[in-house]
């Protein structure tokens, strides 16, 4: 059949069954534009498809991206991917029919800093999500309004002659190049999956190292705070048995004082022995009623202590919301001009590295002035911590193992990490093996030379 002409753009949508939503890409629009919503999308984030599809009801293009609604069903104001353009400047995918496809997704993106707003397509049997858009299209096309091909089903014409080929050797030639076509087609479909699934095992690895590192450092904070109240008890213990040992220094000068007035007043004996242990008596009393009196008052500091802690967590709160409404009331008026831009298609885009460029909306772009580090880290999948110490090993690659007797850092050059999540502080940043005798090594100098 001739190649069609006639082309219509159409959207689906995704959730955890499959696609559960199909329209017209006017109709897409009018939901960006916030003439309508959609209710069953409400506090979601949906994936969506946007499929050119020609006359022959075959998808040629495709753009798989992600886009979330608000409690209301509305579509957000900031979304802003081109799809159109996505399409139209994509890598190849699989063939869908009228050959390979245009497929821009999550790991084959042509604009990078619209990666994060894309999707990778699930190609599992049984749940291949390039079957399942290819199966819609030609089931709900007709019903949903994409235009068709008028002779859709009328065989095609040839238009030139054919070649004339031996009658034998013509079928094996021909099974041949169709041959090779299927296996070049399964080959970039398999490194579509490989790359697809590297993608997803790098995020779900980020996301890992991610929340170890903030688990690491709450249990870390959490220790020191431990080790600062051990140690507070540890002294107030030590004062306590000096305390104690001197309250047992007096009993004994006492003792002593007393058994030597027992001798000198032997004759006296009964009435001192009687006074003697009413004196025991009373001191043992009195050091028992010093010993509970310590214990309530150690009780108490650390009672004092935790309650201490507590006012000043609270304390801590109540000043972060007051900077923060306080930055709310000063940004107001620039946070209107920054929306104004936004909806006049102004978009802010910031480098980092590591991070490459980020997109920042109307209203992160606050957060990020306040601390565009922890930002760029967020958008690594680490924590500031983590991206300040990447940073000054990528800045400087140098090897930071304490040598000499002034325990300087090395200095020696080493491999430059330049993946964020990929850096190891004290193991990327250091040449273990090699020092103190850096220089007896050239195999990390060879390596550096040739990059």
């Amino acid at each position: 059949m001739a190649a069609s002409s006639v082309t219509s753009e159409a959207i689906l949508f995704f959730d955890h069954r499959g696609i559960c939503k199909s329209m017209l890409y006017a109709d897409f629009e009018a939901i960006l534009d916030g003439m309508v919503g959609v209710p069953e999308f409400a506090d979601k984030e949906m994936r969506g498809a946007y499929c050119l599809v020609n006359g022959q009801l075959k998808v040629r293009s495709m753009v798989l991206f992600t886009i979330d609604f608000d409690e209301d069903g509305m579509a957000d104001t900031s979304w802003n991917v081109p799809l159109r353009h996505l399409a139209e400047h994509a890598g190849q995918g699989p063939d869908m029919g009228a050959g390979p496809i245009r497929l821009a997704c999550r790991s084959q993106c042509p604009v990078a800093w619209h990666q994060d707003q894309l999707w990778d397509p699930s190609m599992k049997p049984g749940a291949n999500d390039f079957i399942a858009i290819r199966d819609t299209i030609r089931e709900r096309g007709p019903k949903m309004g994409l235009e068709m091909d008028d002779e859709l089903d009328a065989p095609s014409v040839p238009t030139m002659s054919a070649p004339v080929v031996a009658p034998e050797a013509a079928p094996a030639a021909a099974r041949d190049d169709a041959e090779r076509v299927r296996l070049a087609r399964i080959i970039k479909e398999l490194r579509l999956r490989v790359q697809t699934l590297e993608t997803s095992h790098q995020e779900e690895v980020g996301k890992l190292r991610y929340s170890a590192q903030q688990k690491e450092e709450i249990l870390n904070a959490q220790l020191e705070k431990v080790l600062t109240q051990f140690k507070t008890l540890k002294s107030q213990n030590v004062a306590l048995r000096e305390q104690n040992d001197s309250l047992k220094g007096q009993v004994i000068s006492l003792t002593g004082s007393l058994e030597e007035k027992n001798r000198e007043h032997a004759d006296q004996g009964s009435e001192l022995e009687v006074l003697t242990e009413q004196y025991k008596l009373a001191l043992e009393q009195r050091l028992e009623e010093e010993r509970a009196k310590m214990a309530e008052e150690m009780h108490s500091r650390e009672m004092e202590v935790l309650t201490r802690d507590d006012v000043i967590g609270q304390l801590r709160e109540e000043i972060s919301e007051l900077k923060r409404n306080q930055g709310k009331i000063a940004n107001s008026g620039a946070q209107k001009v920054l929306e104004k831009l936004e909806d006049l298609g102004l978009s802010f885009i910031a480098f980092h590295p590591g991070a490459g460029h980020i997109s920042v909306s109307a209203d992160q772009v606050a957060n990020y002035m306040d601390n565009p580090i922890a930002f760029a880290a967020r958008k690594c999948l680490v924590t500031e911590d983590h991206y300040r110490a990447w940073l000054a090993h990528y800045e400087n690659p140098v090897c930071q193992v304490p040598v000499g007797s002034d325990e300087s850092p090395c200095g020696k050059r080493v491999i430059r990490v330049e993946v964020p999540n990929q850096f190891k502080p004290g193991v990327s940043d250091c040449n273990s093996n090699r020092c103190p005798n850096c220089r007896s090594d050239s195999a990390i100098d060879n390596v550096l030379r040739f990059r």
